[in-house]
């Protein structure tokens, strides 16, 4: 391979070369200054390709021309490989901010400089040449004598959830998602915690919230080239369901991605200790009837439930939700009892995601008054403190008639 590269090589070099010779005769001419001053006069090489993280070999970047050239061997090729490169000692600035030192080659009239190297990320890169004369000292840099465009290695996959079973969780608790990539990036050949700093990561949960997550590398070594992307969601289980799409993304352009699923529960429903209270008769009031708990605690919320109280003497009513500071909710009702007795109530509470729980409670409401009057309390007609004047103005009133009657 090394030889068929040469020889592709030095076809170029011999194009090249015609013009290089051009170049330099005219500078001859030009003024005998470059007669006697040698000049070294660097030119373009040939624009390639590469893929990342793989390393390419013998790739001509550079030519260059010398105006006292060294002498070349009809049939000696080799040799003359040989000479150049003790004549010459060239530096390649690859662009991605590594250099190494290129290898002279003969042409017809033109030098060429190869060179090996690999790049770690994809993208286009310009390369800079540098060619030294090692006899007279004389130095000259060619920029840009090469492209090079770096096409994105493969991101492929490989998830903890082998089966495809989706992730089974109860609502108001944590789901993890742990998926394992490798990239085909050989650059970066082992892993522990460096990989390529390219690459970004974002998990789509389903319910409409989307998250950016920063992949880390694994807790040991692999030879996968591998990073993991990890996080955890909590859903409101507003769907039995959820589709969840993990998706790594280099800089280059490359995606790998995971489809995945979780299965979440409506959260259970929990009683508290049933309530007993005492209601006036013929009166309305706003005990509390119920309390109950949710097992999705903090995604429970006042909205996600329907009361209906049924007060034990025939009638229902809608209940109103509040939440405690400790996180239950109580169930309250307004009603009016018409009798007297002890009434059983019955308070059933649906969650909008299909849980249902029913509670007890008793009421106990007083025998109300023998006139058989409601039990309303009793309002006097007139102020009392006027009317206490009244009766003391009066009292004193009578003593001093009788007062006077025994007098006379």
């Amino acid at each position: 391979m090394r030889t068929a590269r040469h020889r592709s090589v030095r076809r170029i070099l011999g194009v090249l070369g015609v013009a290089a010779i051009s170049v330099s005769a005219l500078l001859l001419v030009s003024g005998a200054a470059f007669a006697e001053t040698p000049e070294l006069v660097v030119g373009p090489g040939a624009s390639f390709t590469a893929d990342e993280g793989l390393q390419f070999s013998d790739q001509l970047v550079a030519t260059f021309v010398d105006h006292q050239p060294i002498a070349r061997p009809q049939s000696a090729q080799s040799e003359c490989d040989t000479t150049a490169a003790a004549k010459y000692t060239t530096t390649i600035a690859w662009g991605d901010g590594a250099t190494s030192t290129g290898v002279v080659t003969c042409g017809d009239g033109a030098y060429g400089v190869t060179g090996s190297h690999a790049y770690k990320d994809s993208g286009t890169y310009h390369i800079d040449v540098t060619v030294k004369d090692n006899d007279d000292g004389q130095e000259a840099t060619g920029t840009d004598t090469a492209t090079a465009t770096v096409t994105d290695a493969s991101i492929g996959v490989r998830t903890d959830n082998a089966n495809d079973e989706p992730y089974v969780a109860v609502e108001g608790a944590k789901v993890t998602v742990f998926v394992n990539y490798f990239d085909n990036n050989e650059a970066y050949p082992t892993r522990t915690v460096a990989f390529d700093p390219g690459i970004t990561a974002t998990i789509d949960w389903g319910d409409g919230v989307k998250q950016d997550v920063t992949p880390t590398g694994p807790t040991s070594s692999c030879e996968c080239n591998g990073f993991i992307v990890t996080a955890s969601h909590v859903y409101d289980a507003s769907s039995n369901t959820y589709d969840i799409v993990v998706t790594a993304k280099d800089d280059g352009g490359s995606t790998g991605t995971d489809e995945l699923s979780a299965k979440i529960s409506d959260a259970k429903l929990t009683a508290g200790a049933a309530k007993s209270f005492v209601a006036p008769g013929a009166q309305a009031s706003t005990p509390v009837v119920a309390s109950f708990t949710d097992a999705a605690g903090a995604q429970a919320a006042v909205g996600d439930f329907k009361a209906t109280i049924t007060w034990g003497d025939g009638t229902s009513s809608a209940g109103t939700l509040t939440q405690t500071a400790a996180g239950a909710f109580d169930v309250k009702g307004t009603h009016t009892y018409e009798t007297a007795g002890t009434k059983a109530l019955t308070i059933k509470v649906d969650d909008e995601e299909g849980q249902t729980i029913t509670m007890t409670a008793t009421a106990t409401v007083p025998v109300l008054p023998t006139t058989g009057h409601p039990q309303t309390p009793v309002q006097p007609s007139l102020p009392m403190l006027p009317l206490v004047a009244m009766v003391l103005g009066l009292a004193i009133a009578g003593g001093g008639l009788v007062f006077r009657r025994m007098r006379s």
